[in-house]
């Protein structure tokens, strides 16, 4: 089984337990003993006498049953949930607290060994296994010893049916050459082994029942209908909501409500309606129309004649207001942590707030009073608040929610502004002659600064004394020149800006998004789907430790 979790390496001195580690790169990893020593399964003490060294390799995951309990418990504290049992597994492993991962219900099935002891070493992988079973190591009984192609293409065949079965998430099978001598002569490519190879299945689809279709209204008016629907577990985790898209896509799949429909996760991660069974469909069920009024401000939509998307033209819209401010506070854009959904939400219920600029003169017992607020909590929320005073100025440029101007954008205006204000007072004909910026980008920028709201906002940024300028890069090295590095997950021993500012001391390029350009992924704790496109696209990927060494 391809099991969806962590792959780490643990060490045994004369059959005792003394060191766990994450794999990292192959060559340095994360020290995690104390934390797997609270896994149960995990041996502290060997069943056997095993002379000398064992290393034995490993993949630590959590189980479908347990993934459910944690994001459950999450909900009740008001946190965060983890997006699948991978990143919960991951993070869990990686936490400073050993009582936080022993809480955490994890598993692990050994899968490889490296024997000191040449007496005892075996001569193929599948006695490989079995030893560390007799040993007292916890492995998975699915594996299977086939004897040519044939069977191989049966057993997987079989698991791709069997696999909703499994208490854990699987994603496909490895399939390895027995003979550890015919491993030892095929070697390894630069990335990978030639002794084995991943057969991953296709991307998981499940059926279920529309219940309804909602008009979702985004930061920049977009009108974007979503469908509800009867919980099902697809790769595992519970969906119950699917966008589509825009009238256009519905039209396309003729989506009703009550319709029996197959979803599917799109890159393992945004689930998506692809097929409509429309045998099943009850007598009366209407096409679904996009509403020609904002379902929140009631203000006529409109549609631009390059454009699929219905618009909502009003600004000052409620929705559009409460989505700018969740963007400011994101992690790519201010990275206010503490300040999520619900408190905007809560904020904006009661006046506290009507623009990003308001949360910089928000106090304490302001947060405080709030429904399901409390000391600690507001004292996150003005701490964090406080903190993104000194984003970077890429960082600003993004939060500021500029039509067309994703993170990629926001980054080249950094680079050729050395201030907001610069921006702000740039020309169309400026901006048009920046090299990536065509006249649709220009002119939304230009429109932008325009807007009287913006320039409220803009005033209050200064105010409340936020970094506008674009901070100085001292040059440290070239050990990173022509390299472009990204950073996915929370990094625990410096923030992000401080990494990002890191790796252009050194010449490199700090990029938002995953490409085949980038030379290397970060992964901090609780990665996103960043790590799944890396991997997908075969870029190397350091732990926070491994960046550091890097870079010494």
């Amino acid at each position: 089984m391809k099991i969806d979790g962590l792959a780490i390496a643990l060490t045994y001195e004369d059959g005792i337990l003394t060191l766990g580690a994450t794999r990292g790169d192959g060559e340095v990893g994360e020290d995690i003993t104390n934390n797997v020593k609270t896994i149960r399964a995990v041996p502290l003490i060997l069943n056997k006498s095993v002379k000398g060294i064992l290393e034995a390799r490993g993949e630590v995951f959590m189980p479908i049953k347990s993934f459910e309990k944690l994001n459950n418990e999450q909900k009740t504290k008001g946190e965060k949930n983890f997006a699948n049992p991978r990143n919960a597994a991951s993070g869990s492993v990686r936490q400073y607290d050993s009582k936080i991962t022993a809480s955490r219900d994890l598993d692990i099935f050994t899968y490889g060994g490296i024997w000191g002891d040449k007496k005892i070493a075996p001569k193929t992988h599948f006695d490989n296994i079995q030893n560390l079973d007799e040993a007292g190591f916890k492995i998975n009984k699915t594996s299977k010893l086939c004897k040519g192609l044939k069977e191989v293409e049966k057993y997987c065949n079989e698991w791709y049916d069997k696999r909703h079965k499994l208490p854990y998430a699987i994603d496909g099978v490895v399939i390895k050459v027995n003979d550890l001598a015919l491993q030892q002569e095929l070697g390894f490519t630069a990335k990978s082994p030639r002794w084995a190879i991943a057969y991953k299945y296709p991307p998981e689809e499940a059926k279920t029942i529309v219940s309804s279709i909602i008009c979702d209204v985004g930061r920049t008016g977009a009108l974007t209908p979503v469908a509800n629907l009867e919980p099902v577990l697809i790769a595992g985790t519970i969906v119950k909501r699917a966008s589509l898209h825009n009238q256009d896509i519905i039209d396309k799949l003729d989506v009703r409500i009550g319709d029996n429909i197959t979803v599917r996760k799109a890159g393992e991660i945004i689930p998506e309606v692809i097929a409509v069974d429309k045998s099943k469909r009850k007598h009366g069920a209407s096409p679904y129309k996009l509403p020609t009024k904002c379902p929140v401000c009631h203000t006529n939509a409109e549609k631009a004649e390059d454009e699929s998307a219905l618009r909502c033209p009003n600004f000052n819209c409620p929705a559009q207001v409460q989505r700018r401010i969740e963007h400011w506070c994101s992690r790519d854009a201010m990275d206010i942590d503490g300040v999520g959904e619900s408190l905007i939400e809560q904020l904006l219920k009661n006046n506290l707030i009507s623009d990003p600029g308001d949360l910089y003169f928000l106090k304490h017992d302001q947060i405080k009073d709030l429904e399901r607020m409390a000391d600690k909590s507001a004292a996150n929320a003005t701490s964090s608040i406080e903190k993104s005073k000194d984003r970077n100025l890429d960082r600003l440029i993004y939060a500021l929610g500029i039509r067309h101007v994703g993170s990629t954008i926001a980054e080249l205006l950094a680079s050729k502004f050395s201030s907001l204000n610069e921006l702000k007072e740039a020309s169309l004909e400026e901006l048009i002659n920046i090299g990536g910026i065509g006249p649709k980008i220009a002119q939304s920028i230009n429109d932008f600064f325009k807007e009287r709201s913006t320039k409220e906002l803009l005033k209050k940024i200064e105010k409340a004394s936020l970094t506008t300028k674009q901070k100085q890069i001292i040059k440290t090295s070239n050990k990173l020149t022509g390299k472009t590095l990204v950073i996915t997950g929370t990094l625990e021993g410096i923030t992000r800006d401080e990494a990002e500012g890191l790796i252009k001391s050194h010449g490199g390029r700090a990029a938002s998004s995953v490409s085949k350009n980038t030379a290397y992924l970060v992964a901090g704790l609780e990665p996103g789907s960043k790590l799944k496109k890396a991997k997908d696209l075969g870029i190397p990927i350091l732990t926070e430790v491994e960046f550091r060494k890097l870079l010494e």
